[in-house]
């Protein structure tokens, strides 16, 4: 229901890429160039999913992998300090140019983003850095991405069968959820692309580990460090982190009550 979804409009892709569309808010037009123009350096690292799709879970993996497995200072700071969301200042009205506060962060750095492909800046693609992407199953995202916005208030529909409407008509942020996806399994086997799923994470968090250290070029880890690695990962150990979501948080409205940024972390949430 148009109505209902929230503000945006539609920004036409490269057609080099899929033809197709993607929903932004307006006050994207000017970070869009800052993006697309974004100075890459060589050692830079990005996780990039559609939202809710395990975005903070593979961030926080990859940094431990590429920061020492720092657990003390992963819960001391919070995620969005550590690994910024590049366009996040477009998106939520009032929060900080991520673009601008990374180029403060010491190297190497993770940075995050929910844009498809060739939304993504165009030295990432010249240089061909390492690029993560999480995909995850689209009746999950649906109901995971319903509560997250409807309590940030950046949906303010009625139901979540209106939400469903907008989701599948594209009158969301990020929209259309599928051309999103494909544009990045098309590149899977790229040597720069690791695409994994939020399905296989649950399924086997190790075995993901092990290859994501292949990917990064950092050492295996022991057996003992695998253990205390997958539990510091773990859903209810992640959830309770202070400093995990600390700055958004801050973006919330103040009359936003029992917000849980990771509500239920599970396979098949749909099915409820």
């Amino acid at each position: 229901m148009k109505q209902y979804a929230c503000e945006g409009r539609n920004i036409p892709l490269n057609k080099n890429w899929l033809d197709t569309w993607c929903t932004l808010p307006e006050a994207c037009d000017s970070v869009l160039p800052q993006l697309l123009n974004y100075e890459v350096r060589s050692d830079d690292v990005f996780v990039v999913t559609f939202m809710k799709c395990g975005t903070t879970w593979m961030q926080e993996t990859a940094w431990l992998l590429m920061n020492n497995l720092d657990y003390e200072r992963s819960k001391r700071e919070a995620v969005l300090d550590r690994s910024p969301f590049l366009e996040d200042h477009g998106i939520v009205s009032g929060a900080r140019d991520a673009m601008t506060y990374s180029h403060t962060l010491a190297s190497p750095r993770l940075l995050k983003s929910h844009m498809p492909a060739n939304l993504l800046p165009i030295k990432l693609w010249e240089n061909k850095q390492k690029l993560i992407y999480v995909a995850r199953n689209c009746k999950d995202v649906i109901v995971s991405s319903y509560h997250f916005l409807k309590k940030l208030g950046l949906w303010t529909g009625d139901n979540i069968e209106d939400y469903i409407e907008d989701f599948i008509h594209d009158e969301l942020n990020y929209t259309n959820y599928w051309n999103h996806i494909v544009d990045y399994w098309r590149m899977r086997n790229e040597p720069h692309i690791f695409f994994v799923t939020y399905e296989e994470m649950k399924r086997d968090l190790a075995g993901v580990i092990r290859r994501l250290c292949d990917f990064l070029e950092r050492p295996q880890l022991t057996a003992e460090e695998m253990a205390k690695t997958v539990e510091h990962l773990s859903f209810d150990k992640m959830k309770n982190y202070e400093k995990m979501t600390q700055g958004l948080k801050s973006q919330l409205p103040k009359s936003t009550t029992d917000f849980q940024f990771m509500r239920r972390g599970i396979v098949g949430s749909f099915k409820d």
